[in-house]
């Protein structure tokens, strides 16, 4: 149980959602005005109360699910799927969508309705009673909230209407055109900055948003404007990947946040409050806001399960891949003990490595099981037993949603991509991640790199698989395993990672058939699980997976580019759908 004593803040945080309702569809956005709720004389009054209002706007990061919500909720990155090359899921295995959706509550209805609330909040805020310092904070809240939303929104629809005013229902700015993608995330990149400029340095240390949340989000954004500029464009990104860098710098160069000595501990940890490394975290409490995470990955329930693509990803404690780091370190993968000797430790902190559970042998006294051999330990907390953690919804443990580690290989990114890493600047960054995991360092002349003084030469960097996108540089593509191993449970990152990469391909299973198939169990017990040749688990063995490049955006909704219609604005649909 947690001892701060922030109930009341959930409370009221929940208290403000009754006021303020939620939109359930786009015609709902459009049509039904909140604000008749919120300014009455008594509201806009005080600090509490601008305070009260802004902590809804924190629903709209997932961390590990409300309620009995499925667990893992970083995967709402496209909606509610599962579409990675990491883990599949335990349901069913997610296709790339065929026909375009008539609507999609999980991102446009819902930031929509979010950024509507962020100009409600900009309108309001300087008419308040409070200090400079809090007046120029809330209003940074607000434009931090309101450009994240509309970054979330780029990246999943490209083109967007844009509006930075609140509008009432009879506004003809309501149906306004969709704006360039290009134009709304110069728009996005201003802002974070002005937020960055306004906010306090701290506030409620890291459970709600504060100057440096700010800073990770503009890290976030440049590289992610940079690197699709570069691959998806064929543009320079060079000014957005020097804006990454110094935003990270902010960070970094703040002595207040330090790596965890524990990396497990990010994701299992029953209180985040105060962590060294957590930027901002989202918080549970018993009996107030819980999830289902650990209910569905420690449990009888049949687990996501890693696949044999992200297994091999992980590196032998000297740095360098399975395929060049030599018979003495890595001895094949004939048993789960041979899988796991002298790789990253990271590898058998995220799935059990004693162990592997499948359907006809789970293991443990609570049957484990996975879809791949690979049984998900990454979430599991010792200290959190009995039914707060095998009931669904009573869940509690803590979810990041920005770290330092983040920020440190943004940095490092940034450097690659601009081909000025030297190693200075790998030790000020990626060094620290892989120290910290327990893998050798990185050097680099600025193009190669090397780990214990051999060159790194992975062979799957120049495989036919990378060639159908383009093969990048070997220091590049360190950086890029390393962002897959150390976020390995953010899903939602690791999906935007290969879409701004335009790596889509890594998630077709004919382009890429280690996607669909798991641990190497050899003969399997029981005729409920499917073997290939090789004796690799087939995740789904009746089932394949297609990419095609109109998946690197979803549709815009049908039932939204109707109702524009019907206002004389033309809302495109986006390619291919």
């Amino acid at each position: 149980m947690k001892k701060y004593n922030i109930k009341s803040k959930f409370l009221l945080m929940f208290a403000t959602a009754l006021l303020a309702g939620s939109a359930v569809s786009c015609s709902d956005y459009l049509t039904d005005d909140p604000a008749d709720k919120f300014t009455n004389d008594n509201f806009w009054q005080s600090e509490d109360n601008v305070k009260t209002f802004s902590w809804l706007n924190y629903d709209t990061f997932y961390g590990y699910g409300n309620g009995t919500t499925i667990g893992l909720s970083f995967f709402y990155y496209h909606g509610s799927d599962y579409r990675v090359d990491d883990n599949l899921s335990a349901f069913t295995f997610y296709q790339m969508p065929v026909t375009a959706a008539t609507t999609n509550l999980y991102s446009w209805n819902e930031y929509y309705t979010l950024i509507r609330r962020c100009n409600l909040m900009l309108e309001k805020v300087p008419t308040v009673s409070m200090s400079t310092e809090k007046k120029n904070h809330y209003i940074g809240v607000a434009k931090f909230f309101r450009a994240y939303t509309y970054f979330r929104l780029v990246q999943k629809f490209g083109d967007v209407p844009y509006t930075d005013q609140y509008l009432a229902q009879g506004d003809a700015e309501v149906y306004a055109p969709a704006k360039p993608r290009a134009e709304i995330m110069d728009k996005v990149i201003a802002e974070l900055q002005e937020a960055a400029d306004l906010m306090l340095v701290s506030d409620d240390k890291n459970v709600t948003a504060n100057k440096y949340t700010a800073y990770a989000a503009l890290s976030n954004a440049c590289l992610y404007e940079g690197t699709y500029r570069k691959y998806h464009l064929g543009q320079d990104g060079s000014a957005y990947l020097n804006k990454a860098k110094a935003a990270s710098l902010m960070i970094m160069n703040n002595p207040s946040y330090k790596l965890n000595a524990d990396w497990k501990g990010l994701y299992n940890s029953v209180e985040l409050l105060g962590n060294t490394e957590v930027i901002l975290a989202k918080r549970y409490l018993t009996n107030v806001l819980m999830h289902s995470l650990q209910n569905y990955t420690n449990t009888s329930t049949i687990q996501y399960g890693l696949t044999k693509w992200a297994a091999d990803s992980y590196v032998t404690t000297n740095g360098l891949p399975i395929q060049q780091a030599g018979n003495s370190q890595y001895t094949g993968d004939d048993t789960a003990a041979k899988t796991f000797a002298n790789r990253d430790p990271r590898f058998g902190k995220t799935v059990n490595p004693a162990n592997y559970g499948y359907k006809g042998k789970p293991f443990g006294t609570t049957a484990l099981v996975s879809m791949s051999g690979y049984v998900f330990e990454l979430y599991n907390n010792p200290a959190t037993t009995g039914p707060d953690v095998t009931t669904g919804g009573r869940n509690y443990t803590d979810a990041p949603l920005f770290t330092l580690s983040e920020v440190y290989l943004n940095y490092a990114e940034a450097c690659a991509e601009l081909g000025t890493a030297t190693n200075s600047d790998l030790d000020l960054s990626i060094n620290k991640v892989r120290t910290r995991a327990g893998i050798a360092p990185l050097t680099t002349d600025g193009v190669n790199a090397s780990a214990n003084g051999v060159q790194i030469n992975d062979p799957r960097r120049t495989s036919s698989l990378e060639q159908l996108t383009g093969v990048v540089n070997p220091l590049i593509w360190e950086v890029r395993r390393e962002r897959q191993i150390e976020f390995m449970s953010w899903t939602t990152l690791r999906q935007a990672d290969i879409y701004r990469w335009k790596k889509g391909d890594y998630l077709d299973t004919s382009k890429n058939p280690d996607v669909n198939l798991g641990a190497r169990i050899g003969t399997p017990v029981g005729s409920q699980t499917v073997v290939d040749g090789n004796g690799y688990v087939k995740i789904y063995p009746a089932s394949t997976r297609t990419f095609e490049p109109k998946h690197y955006l979803m549709n815009i909704p049908t039932n939204d580019i109707d109702l524009y219609k019907a206002q004389g604005v033309d809302l495109k649909q986006n390619p291919g759908w």
